[in-house]
């Protein structure tokens, strides 16, 4: 008896596993990921439809980077140039960031959070992109749930998506042409125990979600290494119904050092890359 309810118990976390993946990568499928030239050239269509937004939405912005085009045409590429449904769009995202105090995330003691749910945004790719990194084998979102922290490190994720958005917008003011970003996930320690729970749940979709919504576009590449073979499964049921952009920006690897080391090579130099990921730097 207490095997079966053990089995079965297991069998429930896979589920909620497995639909938190499927839920992620569908929602990944709207995003629209294009490449730095497409972001800082605008067809003719794309203009017109830019400057009409513009005049419609200035006045309902306060902060300046809001105001500006490489951060407009984000909205109506979203929702293929429809005025209606990219306004809508800003304007729920204007809500969220008042309703979850934004301007000031940055200012909150975030101490108790940083050991346990490490990350960094101190790097870039060979072509200048900030490159958001962290071992999430290592982040027990289960115990995040469990004294009561869940809600916390939901914003503690707004807060990184806020933050290597805002250095995007720093490297811009800097001359620099630059509008996406790249994660880089370690997922070696991986386990459904401590990531896989119900709870644990909430927090992806909330993320995912925080992302489609208030960020959008803005992710270039999503690389994931020492990928266990669960999650691996999962991707490769999944990986035919994704989009073509999806497709191209989503790289799995899974414990073969040489190959995913090969590929971040390819696109980051080893001084930007620190020895969990095959490179050089050292963190203090």
């Amino acid at each position: 008896m207490y095997h079966y309810f053990h089995l079965t118990m297991n069998s429930l976390k896979l589920g909620h596993f497995y639909a938190s993946i499927l839920f992620s990568l569908n929602i990944f499928n709207f995003c629209n990921a294009v490449a730095v030239e497409q972001d800082l050239s605008l067809t003719k269509m794309e203009r017109i439809a830019l400057e009409k937004f513009k005049h419609e939405v200035s006045s309902l912005v306060s902060e300046d980077y809001m105001k500006e085009d490489i951060y407009l045409i984000r909205w109506l590429r979203a929702k293929n140039l429809n005025h209606e449904q990219a306004t809508a769009m800003l304007l729920e995202n204007l809500k969220w960031r008042k309703l979850n105090n934004m301007s000031t995330i940055h200012q909150e003691d975030w101490s108790d959070f940083r050991d346990d749910y490490e990350y960094f945004i101190d790097t870039h790719d060979k072509s200048g992109r900030p490159i958001a990194t962290l071992r999430f084998g290592d982040w027990d979102i289960r115990n995040a749930i469990l004294t009561g922290k869940g809600q916390r490190l939901t914003r503690y994720l707004y807060k990184a998506l806020d933050e290597v958005t805002a250095k995007i917008r720093a490297l811009q003011r800097e001359g620099k042409q630059i509008t996406q970003w790249v994660s880089l996930l370690d997922m070696e320690g991986y386990a459904i125990s401590t990531h896989g729970c119900l709870g644990c749940l909430g927090v992806y979709l909330s993320y995912v979600t925080a992302y489609e919504n208030y960020f959008p576009g803005s992710v270039h590449d999503i690389i994931l290494v020492n990928t266990p073979s669960i999650f691996e499964v999962v991707l490769r049921i999944t990986r035919p119904l994704l989009g073509e952009a999806t497709r191209n920006m989503l790289h799995v690897f899974g414990t073969n050092k040489n190959q995913w080391q090969s590929y971040l090579l390819k696109n980051i130099d080893a001084n930007q890359l620190d020895y969990h990921f095959g490179g050089t730097k050292i963190r203090s």
